[in-house]
């Protein structure tokens, strides 16, 4: 195999205020020249206001009742499709607001953009945010000018070309970072209105279905707690218990003993509702299989405990690819609306509901496959394994020091309230809908970044959204986002 050229001749015209070598790598030089095709200006040219705010520290992570907090939105609390994740915020002092007030802080509708650290990630400022927030150094928070639709800025940001050459701006070797310079200097596309806003639709209403998204978990949640008493639970922290033998079983592990246990054996017994082992709602034995071979062309994903997290599988880029045949005779094939659960980890005792879209797909052998009997609703059994109570059991269940396991005899012998139909689906279908409609908003995003793609090689059909017989999806074509009686 020929080696890739070392060395690249570059004309004055290609010449920036940089003169390392790697600024001028042929694949830069390819993305700069396709982009050329298309109007672009400096972003500089693009925002009526912008800051970087300096406050050095990392934020808050819990908030005390005799203080008012601001959020503070760092890098890591954004997605790699532009989401904010709300759920795990930071927090700062609200009396910053007006420390940093001169200089600028966030309000809903800016966009930020990450120039210290990965660089990679780009958000706007949603509606959930109160009148302004305090962001991170790391970012550049800019407010664009109006002729500019920043949720299109946003798709460029994060299509292959934009983060391609934002990573071609970036200098230092211990701590990256894009200086301000080159950042004004960073070459932004603009081309007509109506482009940038049928290209900005789709990421609007990403945005809606992430909201509609949020709001659905709430929901879930609000009746899961009410059902289950929640706030009514409260296990105490002893480390020690006297036990009467006829309590034993065949685990003889004080920790298995322990108070806070038995505490919730009582408050689940006290519910008002029959109370049973998993494998009973279950209409087949748990799956645990094994791993199988990996093949990085083939076609179908294959998930492992690292791609799942609470009501999420990232399938889209998963840690193992099988092939056809591999698949059809492998033990850990998945279903839709099967239940996956992560039971070889750190971290075990995750759940996700399997969604058809994501199919064919299989997991390895860290992750174990629950599929529901007529009694149990989906939706409802991922939340109850995520909640406190779910936790609870696959702590005093797993095995294991620097590896936790939890085996598929022990995830059947979790108890589980079993609530009627009406309430099961309440929950159940919102926390399926709350996995729908992620996916539809990272669908949304990628379109919208594919877009841009094609914008830039001359493909995307100009004229018939200029004439406005091309238009982008609305709220209307998503069912998920209209129904609101699951």
């Amino acid at each position: 195999m020929a080696e890739a050229s070392k060395h690249v001749w570059a004309d004055a015209t290609q010449l920036e205020a940089r003169l390392d070598a790697d600024f001028y790598q042929a694949h830069f030089l390819e993305a700069e020249r396709r982009l050329r095709r298309v109007p672009t200006q400096r972003f500089h040219n693009l925002w009526r206001d912008s800051n970087r705010i300096y406050i050095g520290i990392a934020g808050f992570s819990e908030r005390t009742q005799d203080r008012d907090y601001t959020p503070y939105i760092r890098p890591t609390d954004v997605g790699m499709n532009g989401e904010i994740d709300w759920n795990h915020i930071a927090w700062c002092y609200a009396e910053w607001l007006d420390d940093y007030s001169v200089s600028g802080c966030a309000k809903a509708g800016d966009l930020l953009v990450e120039v210290k650290g990965n660089t990679r990630r780009v958000a706007i400022v949603d509606s959930s945010v109160p009148a302004n927030c305090i962001v991170s150094g790391s970012f550049w928070r800019l407010t664009l000018a109006d002729s500019v639709n920043p949720r299109f800025v946003l798709a460029y940001l994060l299509s292959n070309t934009g983060q391609l050459l934002k990573r071609r701006w970036v200098s230092n070797s211990v701590i990256s970072w894009i200086d301000p310079h080159s950042f004004r200097r960073f070459q932004i596309p603009v081309p007509d209105r109506r482009i940038q806003d049928y290209i900005g639709a789709k990421v609007e209403l990403a945005e809606l279905c992430r909201a509609r998204s949020g709001s659905l978990r709430a929901e879930a949640i609000g009746h899961f707690d009410a059902l289950l008493r929640t706030s009514k639970f409260g296990p105490g922290a002893d480390l020690s218990n006297v036990v009467d033998a006829r309590a034993l079983t065949d685990r003889l592990t004080g920790e298995f003993y322990l108070p806070r246990y038995f505490a919730l054996e009582a408050h689940l017994a006290g519910l008002g509702v029959p109370v049973k082992p998993l494998r009973s709602l279950l209409r087949s034995d748990i799956t645990r299989s094994s791993t199988p071979e990996r093949d990085e062309a083939a076609p179908i994903p294959c998930i492992l405990t690292s791609d799942i997290d609470p009501q999420e599988i990232r399938w889209r880029n998963p840690s193992l690819r099988v092939t056809q045949s591999v698949h059809d005779r492998h033990g850990g094939r998945l279903g839709g609306r099967d239940v996956v659960y992560t039971s070889v980890g750190p971290p075990v005792g995750e759940a996700a509901v399997v969604l058809p879209q994501f199919l064919p797909m299989a997991v390895g052998g860290d992750v174990s496959i629950l599929r529901h009997g007529e009694d149990l609703h989906p939706g409802f059994l991922a939340l109850y394994l995520n909640s406190a109570f779910g936790k609870m059991q696959n702590d005093r269940y797993s095995r294991g020091i620097r590896q936790r396991r939890v085996y598929p005899e022990d995830i059947g012998a979790f108890l589980i309230p079993v609530f009627g139909a009406k309430d099961q689906a309440y929950v159940g279908e919102r926390i399926v809908r709350h996995q729908v409609l992620n996916e539809l908003a990272v669908d949304l995003v990628n379109e919208a970044k594919a877009d841009v793609e094609d914008m830039i090689e001359g493909t995307l059909d100009v004229q018939a959204i200029i004439a406005g017989t091309l238009k982008p999806p609305t709220a209307d074509d998503i069912p998920e986002l209209a129904e609101d009686d699951a």
